[in-house]
């Protein structure tokens, strides 16, 4: 973390365990302003202001006491686990603060949202992905075999016929050239295309990626 994050990270075990949710994907930090605490996204859906965030027993929330409010939980499985506890071992709260309860049924409805508004980001990113690979089928270009046949047939010439070569200089030039052509049709039609295909295709990525650190299989 660069120095002016550090300043808004939660005291620790809880920076470490928010370090280590983001460097494996599963979070990522999003900036709100000058002197605004930033917001720590977790892929699960949830969303806390960094400094707040609290890990325990496997799962995240904010801090006791926190005035601003994000979701309780850092996903859905750990709210509806919140909901059914305080249901099961405080049915008056039904009563008594109802507001608590539907607090955490909009926190899952919530992040669920989010959930979903990934999931057609996603799907975007799969449909320009689809798109750009179809076009790396389609790149086409000279046949290499061309260029090789000239340099074999013009070896051949130099070889078996040196004492014709001013006579025949034009055919040699032919030859040459030939080898030529295929290297510049290879590079402008094949490589070149390739490339900035490429290029596309890692645009994509970035743009789905944004500033959260993936790693694969974590």
């Amino acid at each position: 973390m660069r120095e002016t994050d550090n300043r808004w990270m939660p005291p620790s075990p809880h920076k470490e365990a928010v370090l280590e949710f983001l460097r494996r994907g599963r979070a990522h930090i999003e900036e709100r302003g000058h002197n605004l605490a930033p917001l720590l996204i977790f892929e699960d859906g949830g969303v806390m202001e960094l400094p707040q965030a609290r890990y325990k027993d496997g799962n995240f929330s904010p801090a006791e006491g926190t005035s601003t409010r994000q979701t309780s939980f850092y996903d859905v499985c750990g709210t509806v686990d919140e909901l059914k506890k305080l249901m099961e071992e405080n049915p008056e709260i039904a009563s008594s603060n109802p507001e608590r309860l539907f607090e955490l049924i909009d926190d899952a409805c919530y992040m669920l949202s989010r959930m979903q508004r990934r999931r057609e980001k996603y799907q975007e990113f799969a449909q320009n992905a689809k798109a750009v690979a179809e076009k790396l089928n389609q790149v086409k270009g000279p046949k290499t075999e061309d260029a090789f046949e000239n340099a074999d047939n013009l070896k051949i010439f130099l070889r078996e016929h040196p004492d014709q070569l001013s006579d025949k200089l034009n055919d040699a030039f032919d030859m040459a050239e030939g080898i030529r052509d295929v290297a510049n049709r290879m590079e402008k039609e094949v490589l070149y295309a390739y490339r900035d295909l490429a290029i596309e295709l890692g645009t994509l990525y970035s743009q789905i990626k944004g500033s959260r650190k993936w790693e694969k299989g974590e």
